[in-house]
C-alpha cells in the first residue's frame, strides 16, 4: 500500500538525484580554486600518509611539485637523506628537530649526480622521536614542510 501511492514513489526518484546535484553544487561554490604558485610567495606541502608510519619514504606534493624523500638505511642512527623531485629544485635546506616546537640550525642539502632533481643530505643522527623541518626553492617560490623521522625505518611485513 505505501509503495503504491504516487508522492512516495516520485520523492523515492527525486530525492537521490537532488543530493548528487547538491553535492557536487556545494563542491562548485565552496572549494577552494587552485592558483599557480607567485614568485616570492611561501607555500604548505601536503605531507603524504606514508611519512607517519614506519614505510621507508615519506612523500611531499604541492600542485606539480612531488617530492619524494627516503634513507641509505632502514635503521635509525646514521643516516643520509635522498630526496627526488618531479621537477629542478634550487635548493633545499632542512633541520633535525629534537622536539616538536623546537627549533635547530639548518643545513643545507648537496645536488647529487650533477642533477637538480636529486639531492641528498650531509649524514645526520636520527631518532625516532625527531621531526624534520625542509624549507625548498622551487620555480622563484619557497614550499615547506614539518615531518616526522618515523618513516626512516622501513617495517618488514614478515
Amino acid at each position: 500500500m505505501f509503495f503504491k501511492n504516487k508522492h512516495v514513489i516520485t520523492s523515492m526518484i527525486v530525492a537521490p538525484i537532488l543530493a548528487i546535484i547538491s553535492y557536487f553544487a556545494v563542491d562548485y561554490y565552496v572549494a577552494e580554486v587552485p592558483h599557480k604558485a607567485k614568485q616570492g610567495q611561501s607555500y604548505k606541502m601536503l605531507v603524504k600518509s606514508n611519512c607517519r608510519w614506519e614505510s621507508g619514504a615519506c612523500d611531499l606534493v604541492n600542485g606539480g611539485l612531488k617530492i619524494h624523500i627516503t634513507s641509505d638505511a632502514q635503521v635509525y642512527g646514521l643516516n643520509t637523506l635522498f630526496i627526488d623531485a618531479s621537477s629542478d629544485l634550487k635548493g633545499i635546506k632542512f633541520a633535525l628537530v629534537k622536539a616538536k616546537d623546537k627549533t635547530s640550525k639548518p643545513q643545507s642539502m648537496t645536488p647529487s649526480n650533477g642533477s637538480k632533481i636529486s639531492w641528498q643530505s650531509p649524514q645526520i643522527n636520527v631518532i625516532k622521536s625527531d621531526y624534520l623541518q625542509f624549507v625548498i626553492s622551487a620555480n622563484e617560490s619557497l614550499f615547506y614542510a614539518r615531518v616526522p623521522t618515523v618513516f626512516i625505518y622501513k617495517e618488514s611485513l614478515l
